[in-house]
């Protein structure tokens, strides 16, 4: 699922486990960076580590395995999301605003 801020700064992009549940992980997307948050929709979401510079090249694990984890995780429930295009960079952060 995919959540834009009312400021329109960043995206929120978490699992929907159905039955209106919603995860407490996600990653967030901001213009030029992303961080895994915990606390999906909070104005100000707990951040696993410091936020990484887009674009993310996923072939690297070290230093990201949690933002590496929830990527899988929202890839594996949501395979349309364009959360990859817009963190490698071949969808523009102002495009994926909507």
């Amino acid at each position: 699922m995919k959540t834009t801020s009312a400021d329109r700064t960043y995206i929120d992009y978490w699992q929907d486990y159905g039955t209106g549940m919603k995860s407490h992980f996600g990653i967030r997307v901001w213009m030029g960076r992303c961080s895994a948050i915990t606390n999906v929709g909070a104005q100000h979401p707990n951040l696993f580590g410091n936020p990484t510079a887009l674009p993310v090249d996923l072939s690297i694990t070290e230093g990201q395995h949690s933002l590496n984890n929830v990527i899988g995780e929202h890839r594996a429930r949501h395979p349309d999301s364009d959360l990859v295009s817009v963190l490698t960079g071949i969808k523009p952060f102002s495009e994926a605003l909507g």
